[in-house]
């Protein structure tokens, strides 16, 4: 009899981890950059997590470095505020193994003004401020070699140009780098910036009065990101298909703030 009690209380003990390791696997840890991106998240993904018995705690971190060191450390099991290109930068830089899950819905780069209504308009020697990380000056010179206002060294490989690969600035134009959170409130200072999406929206702009919107490379699409050792795991599965339902899209589709956003290709 002693020897059954010992058994079944041991049983119970077992039970009860087992349940408390299915309950630790159902809580998501998801970073984000304060902006559009933890907005929509919140919204439009997270009431569908919610409603498959998913427990999400969503943290905004104001530093991008912290947001992969803490997918990397296990403080989170996923992100979404980085493109292709600023997340192998960092893989290199940083021996990290992060990987691509899933492209979201993303805020295109975009150059904006205070002071002219067509790029035309700008004067010799203008003023354009552009992001000073790697990742994103390369992207906004490209950008703004499509609008025919320098000319960068097509030796360079797309997207890694800096301000020493232009070839000619047949306008003068001046960059200035800037970090990109700042840069909206710098604009009445410029002749025009080359902003980010998420940037925009954060500032309380509309991605509609850019004098021009690129559309998004595929590296330069905002995704969600994993390490990959948890990538394909079932958590991250559910994740994804919070962002593939049909209440995410229709969420997305209808909100005011994401007019001008480029759709993923599951969405064409």
């Amino acid at each position: 009899m002693k020897n059954r009690r010992l058994l079944l209380s041991l049983l119970a003990s077992l039970a009860l981890l087992g349940s408390g390791l299915t309950h630790a696997q159902s809580v998501l840890r998801i970073g984000f950059f304060p902006g559009p991106y933890a907005d929509q998240f919140k919204r439009g993904v997270q009431p569908y997590l919610e409603s498959q018995g998913i427990k999400v705690q969503a943290t905004e971190f104001s530093n991008i470095i912290q947001l992969n060191s803490a997918l990397m450390d296990g403080s989170l099991d996923a992100n979404v505020f980085q493109n292709r290109a600023y997340m192998e930068t960092f893989n290199t830089q940083y021996k990290a193994t992060l990987a691509e899950v899933l492209q979201v819905p993303s805020a295109p780069l975009g150059l904006y003004s205070s002071k002219h209504r067509d790029l035309k308009a700008l004067p010799n020697g203008a003023k354009v401020a552009v992001p000073n990380d790697p990742t994103s000056l390369g992207r906004a010179l490209a950008f703004m070699q499509l609008q025919g206002l320098l000319t960068v060294d097509p030796a360079v490989p797309a997207g890694r140009a800096t301000e020493k690969n232009i070839t000619a600035n047949p306008k003068n134009i001046q960059l200035v780098l800037l970090d990109a959170p700042q840069m909206p409130r710098a604009m009445p200072e410029m002749d025009a910036a080359a902003i980010l999406g998420n940037h925009v929206i954060a500032a309380g702009m509309l991605l509609s009065s850019a004098l021009a919107l690129e559309d998004p490379a595929a590296q330069y699409r905002i995704i969600l990101a994993a390490r990959q050792d948890v990538a394909k795991g079932d958590l991250i599965a559910k994740l994804v298909n919070g962002y593939k339902s049909a209440e995410y899209r229709r969420f997305v589709e209808t909100d005011p703030k994401a007019k001008g956003f480029s759709r993923p290709e599951y969405w064409r």
